[in-house]
């Protein structure tokens, strides 16, 4: 009896919420980040079993991203295919059956890319530079929904790349 209350009070608390709850990161930082490349590859996590039975895969989410990358411009790799300077847009799709007909989601979106250590120049690593997080609720009948999610994020992603590389060709005046 206790469980029931809990499961239907969380997807209460999941089906109010009207739009996701979507954070990003947007400072000037993180979109200077994103100039100064026209190629990237896309990484798709592999989707939660109860996802896919809903009807949902990782190559539809794929797809949809390349689509939309490659209408904005952006060339993207095949996943086979090495890219330099490495900068990789990475996707996590992850869910949690709510127990009572859908699914708590949550939506990660982050570019990836090869950075130096200023303190040191030999070390190297990959840090997200760039991203964008949502939590949304679905039913598992509208699960397709989840699509237009990711594609929310990656409109955002396109936005601030091409903030970064239209600023980036202005001249400055003072020069």
């Amino acid at each position: 009896m206790q469980k029931s209350k809990i499961l239907t009070m969380l997807f209460l608390f999941f089906g109010c919420l009207a739009l996701p709850n979507q954070t990003f990161s947007q400072t000037d930082a993180a979109v200077k980040t994103l100039s100064g490349f026209d190629t990237l590859k896309v990484e798709v996590e592999q989707l939660a079993p109860d996802l896919e039975k809903a009807g949902i895969t990782k190559e539809q989410i794929q797809t949809d991203i390349e689509t939309k990358l490659k209408a904005a411009g952006i060339k993207v790799k095949k996943s086979s295919e090495t890219v330099a300077p490495y900068v990789v847009l990475h996707v996590s799709v992850n869910s949690i059956d709510n127990g009572v007909g859908g699914f708590a989601v949550s939506v990660n979106t982050a570019l990836n890319q090869l950075v130096v250590l200023d303190r040191k120049k030999s070390v190297t690593s990959v840090a997200g530079t760039w991203e964008s997080k949502s939590i949304v609720s679905v039913t598992k009948e509208k699960v397709q929904a989840i699509r237009n999610f990711v594609n929310l994020q990656i409109d955002l992603f396109i936005n601030a790349y091409r903030k970064a590389n239209t600023s980036s060709m202005t001249p400055n005046p003072n020069k």
